[in-house]
């Protein structure tokens, strides 16, 4: 039997991910009982695992309505892209100095490139794991699980499904972004700093366009 921590956690994760890949749009209502019978678990981590998303700033708990998902100011959503930026920069020197001790991330990564052929077919949710899982395993490179940490709690890689899927635009328009990853990848192993930098400022150019696009569309 898995622990009230650890069932919190999973919740966490489930709930987030569930923003992040569209199916809770900014607005949607939280119910508790509802997500605690579609994860078979009881309301008590699904509350807690709640509390840490407000505290995330992904969730508004407003009195007498209840828990909703937050409808995130263009503003809020630069600065969580730019902290994301800057941590992925951050771990270039790092990711290449310590590539050689990790060859299960690398051949981790290796699939996940391979799996972004077919991504489109996917849809959405699929997109988001891969695109989390990719960036998730170049960020532990730099070996540093406070920077991990702070990854995390950031949401910095949700931010771009947000966007994605709160501009309901289609996945084909991505299809440039996904093909950055086979360029970020090839750069690590070759342990060639100054491509890496420059595939990863071109893979953030894609949801800076995406953010304009948000701006436009709900924030004019």
């Amino acid at each position: 039997m898995k622990s009230s921590e650890s069932l919190q956690d999973f919740a966490y994760e489930e709930i987030k991910k569930r923003i992040q890949n569209g199916e809770y749009p900014p607005g949607t209502k939280l119910n508790t009982q509802e997500i605690s019978d579609s994860l078979g678990i009881s309301r008590s981590p699904v509350l807690a695992a709640i509390n840490r998303l407000i505290a995330l700033g992904l969730v508004e708990a407003t009195p007498r309505k209840g828990t909703t998902v937050a409808q995130l100011s263009p503003t809020q959503l630069r600065y969580i892209i730019e902290a994301r930026q800057m941590i992925e920069l951050f771990c270039v020197k790092l990711s290449i100095k310590n590539v050689d001790y990790h060859p299960l991330v690398i051949k981790e990564m290796e699939s996940i490139v391979q799996a972004f052929e077919t991504a489109l077919e996917a849809g959405y949710p699929a997109a988001a794991e891969l695109e989390t899982r990719f960036h998730t395993l170049y960020i532990s490179l730099c070996g540093n699980p406070q920077i991990m940490k702070f990854y995390d709690s950031n949401w910095s890689v949700g931010t771009m499904f947000y966007l994605y899927s709160s501009t309901n635009m289609p996945l084909s328009h991505h299809q440039t972004s996904f093909s950055h990853h086979k360029e970020i990848l090839n750069s690590l192993k070759s342990k060639d700093e100054v491509a890496l930098k420059a595939a990863i400022d071109t893979h953030m150019s894609i949801i800076y366009e995406t953010l304009e696009w948000y701006t436009q569309t709900f924030h004019q």
